[in-house]
């Protein structure tokens, strides 16, 4: 997911996003359900904001129970949210109420390992998660757009990452809308002023990837270099400038099938949309925003990101919302990567020293690990440190594994949790495993610590020996690090040495026939640290 920090703004300021998370508190239901399959059908009309849902939800029960609870936003004072008009299971009534936002079913008693499958038939005017409006061409448009737990204000849910399902959509709406969706189209029909489109999911997604796009649509049919069916869908009115510029999709996805493993979706459908993101991932089913039809391909990096999503944040998902770099961390350092493989290392420098500078900038703002609990699972935690310092701490150790190490712990962490959930713990294990070394301190410092180091360097020269001094400035963790040093003579001539720095001050010295002239500290872009400036 990339988002547009102003929009962000004004969201902070409304209040957008910002109520934290009932489900974060989650584990209980972890423990006592697993939905397996979730099949929504879906009536649309433009008549009235008023959408008519009838869901079936299978779920697995890992404890013997007697009532459970989903996640759906009630009908409030302004009259939007949903109404539930009845819920049977096997044809029979359901108890159930429908309180705080939640549906609390009172079923039979199950015991450990029982499924069981319930219908939900509602109704009700989304406040949120489905987004109907107007696109920038005055048409309707309807666009899912859930991340991170506003599936519930319109689909009945359990609303976590952690509780990945099937998921099947059947859209009936006027038939002047195109529709697309998560999976493969299994079967569309057209009759009269109306269509019917189903969807189907044949991997198991979370709630914040579940889709749909129901707008005047332009088709176009590409292919990526291993045969994945890849297609833009964009407005009518800007469909030649769309088109263009969404067929760069394919030289990104190349490039992550060769790095990191095959796509793992049936398709990928790259949408221009109404979402409030500058793009959003779900899961073989991208949405931009608006603004991304450009007719010069400006949004290279942007489309990267979010397809390097499809492997990092669809396919494996982080368990915990607090542990979102998995997604958003790997998507912005598979996105350098790809730039460095498509444009050269100058270009991948480039990037890397202005997501540095982010990341530097944020830490004067809110100096916070990229582990952060103390955030209430919001928008807040799409921030600096899970995008850019956690692409950095990726880079870091790339540069301690080497890169051949390094690309065969992304493979191996992805296929492990293909289509499943993982925290970091679960990532360093792949890592200590495939290196043979503990990187326990390594995670502990550049994932739970707050900062980064704040270095200077002195150098004093005398009798061919350069005595060279390395202070950490920062005050609150003494960091543990390589660091590249380059020395400079007064030849032009030049090498370059590797210190490890384990302590606040340290003194190393150094052997050279010639006078330096400089030093420069991590000429190779290595290291994420500030230069210290004194307050003199």
């Amino acid at each position: 997911m990339k988002f547009i920090r102003k929009i962000i703004i004004l969201f902070y300021l409304g209040g957008f996003l910002l109520i934290p998370v009932r489900a974060q508190d989650h584990h209980d239901r972890f423990r006592t359900i697993d939905v397996l399959k979730y099949r929504f059908e879906i009536n649309l009309n433009d008549s009235t904001d008023v959408i008519r849902g009838n869901a079936m939800v299978e779920v697995l029960f890992k404890t013997e129970e007697n009532k459970f609870h989903l996640d759906l936003k009630n009908r409030n004072d302004e009259g939007t949210g949903m109404v539930i008009e009845e819920v049977l299971e096997d044809g029979k009534i359901v108890h159930f109420e429908h309180n705080n936002d939640r549906i609390e079913l009172s079923i039979p008693p199950v015991r450990k390992g029982d499924t069981r499958r319930y219908q939900i038939n509602y109704h009700g005017i989304p406040a949120d998660g489905l987004i109907i409006s107007e696109n920038k061409f005055g048409d309707r448009t309807f666009f899912g757009d859930n991340w991170p737990n506003r599936a519930h204000h319109w689909l009945p849910v359990v609303d976590h990452p952690s509780d990945k399902a099937l998921v099947e959509f059947l859209v009936h709406a006027p038939g002047h809308y195109g529709v697309v969706s998560n999976g493969t189209k299994v079967e569309e029909v057209r009759e009269e002023d109306r269509v019917t489109s189903k969807w189907k999911s044949p991997v198991p997604l979370p709630t914040k990837l579940m889709v749909i796009g129901v707008s005047p649509f332009a088709v176009q049919h590409l292919q990526s270099s291993s045969g994945v069916p890849v297609s833009t869908w964009v407005y009518p009115q800007n469909k030649e400038d769309g088109f263009y510029d969404y067929s760069i999709a394919t030289r990104p996805l190349d490039f992550f099938e060769s790095y990191i493993a095959p796509y793992p979706f049936s398709k990928l459908a790259n949408v221009q949309s109404k979402t409030v993101y500058g793009g959003m991932e779900n899961a073989s089913c991208i949405f931009y925003r608006e603004s991304t039809v450009t007719g010069n391909q400006a949004h290279e990096t942007l489309f990267t990101h979010e397809i390097a999503h499809q492997w990092f944040g669809d396919a494996v998902s982080e368990l915990n919302w607090h542990h979102v770099w998995i997604s958003e961390g790997f998507a912005t350092y598979l996105t350098d990567l790809y730039l460095e493989h498509e444009h050269g290392r100058e270009v991948f420098v480039a990037s890397m020293l202005d997501e540095k500078g982010q990341v530097l900038r944020f830490a004067r703002r809110r100096l916070a690990p990229i582990v952060d609990t103390t955030l209430p699972v919001s928008v807040r935690l799409l921030n600096e440190n899970t995008y850019e310092k956690a692409g950095w701490v990726l880079h870091m150790l790339r540069r301690d594994l080497g890169d051949e190490l390094f690309q065969q712990c992304v493979r191996a962490f992805y296929h492990h949790y293909k289509y499943g959930n993982t925290l970091t713990q679960d990532f360093r294990q792949i890592v200590d495993s495939l290196s043979g070394r503990s990187y326990e301190s390594f995670f502990r410092q550049w994932f739970y610590h707050s900062g980064h180091p704040v270095l200077s360097a002195h150098m004093e020269y005398n009798r061919k020996e350069i005595k060279l001094t390395i202070n950490q400035h920062q005050e609150q963790h003494v960091f543990e690090f390589p660091l590249d040093i380059k020395i400079v003579c007064g030849n032009g001539k030049s090498t370059t040495e590797t210190f490890h720095i384990t302590a606040s001050v340290q003194v190393f010295t150094i052997k050279t026939k010639k006078k330096p002239t400089e030093i420069i500290l991590d000429p190779d872009t290595w290291l994420l640290f500030e230069h210290y400036e004194s307050p003199d």
